[in-house]
């Protein structure tokens, strides 16, 4: 309970002090650093759940507690948890150089000096022995701060065996649910599950993220990681299970999600997914009276070249071009050249047949006459139609577009 009450009053009421009586709050006894570091943590979890008034406490709150840490007596790290809260500090977002200076003037002996090197080479920027010095967990480490250490080893970890690098973040969701942790395994699985081709797990964990942290800060980074993951996947993920995890999200996020996936698919030369979430884009768009030209830029275009580029070509020309982004203008601008160029072609079976040669006409036997004369067609059986290799061309230029610029 005392506890409880220290950690309550060192986030909402330090900071609520007036000026005036700051002075008169001196002499409170000041919270140890395990209590200290679970106020930050506290702090970060309901960061991640979306409460807006959180961050600009944390960004305090972390000022605070570096000051404090510094002051403290080297007794104070005598005790086992407050010596594990300063990695637990570090490895969360704490100030690498309180960090170094306790870790350079107190006594850490029951400590496994394993953590201590990883630790300082984490705070180096070390990559290479910050991963060496985590690649085995010493025993009797709380689960906080394994689970901290499991997240900032699991990209690089990945690198070397994805299938442990995502069984340490099922580690951080099964024993740190609700938290900060949680939030951004789920969002550093989805690359590794995807690098897999688990699918299932892709879902899972998207489906977990949208129910549980829907308003974080940073879901802007997982609908990102979400659709390379999508992409990664290509076809084993179905059009109706892109709209089943589509269908978790808040419309408003919904629609910018869409929109992503349509245009990776038009990166990746999926037309026809391109096709069903723009259509799904449009609507909802349509359905949130906002704006729907990037939708509908992204319809049209995966309908040039089909059956109806007509149509395509038309919406295209329709669009207003202030309203959409630079490498979109570009983009339009591509689509309706390659649309008129496609409309511009011949249709084969309506093309007039050649005319048979007249039967009064001699048979020259001379190699003169068996050439074309001046100005006649030649003959294409062995050679492309230059109209086609010029069409191959723009599709060329589309596709080269989309690639500079669908990332």
């Amino acid at each position: 309970m005392r506890a409880g009450r220290a950690i309550h009053w060192l986030v909402f009421g330090f900071f609520s002090l007036p000026l005036a009586g700051a002075a008169a709050q001196v002499n409170l006894p000041t919270p140890e650093p395990y209590l200290l570091v679970r106020s930050m943590r506290m702090l970060q979890d309901q960061v991640a759940s979306g409460k807006p008034e959180a961050l600009p406490m944390l960004n305090r709150v972390l000022g605070h507690i570096a000051e404090q840490l510094r002051a403290a007596k080297p007794e104070v790290w005598q005790k086992p948890a407050n010596a594990y809260a300063i990695f637990v500090y570090l490895l969360n977002g704490g100030n690498p150089e309180v960090v170094r200076a306790i870790l350079a003037s107190a006594k850490l002996d029951q400590v496994d000096p394993k953590l201590v090197a990883g630790s300082l080479a984490y705070a180096d920027g070390d990559t290479l022995h910050f991963v060496e010095n985590f690649q085995e967990i010493p025993p009797n480490v709380p689960s906080e701060l394994v689970a901290s250490i499991y997240l900032v080893t699991a990209t690089q970890l990945a690198a070397i065996d994805a299938g442990t690098a995502l069984k340490r973040l099922d580690y951080i969701r099964l024993n740190a649910p609700g938290t900060l942790l949680e939030e951004a395994a789920l969002r550093r699985g989805l690359t590794i599950a995807a690098r897999l081709g688990d699918k299932d797990k892709v879902r899972l964990l998207a489906r977990n993220y949208l129910q549980r942290f829907s308003y974080s800060p940073y879901s802007e980074d997982f609908f990102r990681q979400l659709v390379d993951a999508l992409m990664e996947l290509k076809d084993r993920v179905s059009n109706d299970e892109i709209e089943e995890i589509a269908a978790l999200a808040w419309p408003r996020a919904r629609l910018p999600l869409y929109l992503r996936i349509a245009r990776g698919a038009l990166v990746a030369g999926d037309l026809a997914r391109a096709r069903f979430v723009s259509e799904r884009a449009d609507k909802l768009a349509a359905e949130l009276k906002t704006d729907d030209t990037q939708a509908k830029l992204y319809l049209a275009v995966s309908n040039v070249g089909s059956d109806k580029t007509g149509d395509a070509k038309f919406m295209l020309s329709k669009l207003p071009r202030d309203r959409l982004h630079e490498r979109d203008a570009k983009l339009l601008d591509a689509a309706l050249a390659m649309s008129s160029r496609i409309l511009a072609q011949p249709i084969p079976e309506l093309a007039a047949p050649p005319k048979p040669a007249a039967r009064s006409a001699p048979v020259q036997a001379s190699a003169q006459s068996s050439a074309p004369a001046a100005g006649s067609a030649a003959p294409t059986t062995d050679e492309p139609d230059p109209l086609f290799l010029e069409t191959r061309k723009k599709l060329d230029a589309i596709d080269a577009l989309l690639g500079r610029t669908g990332k």
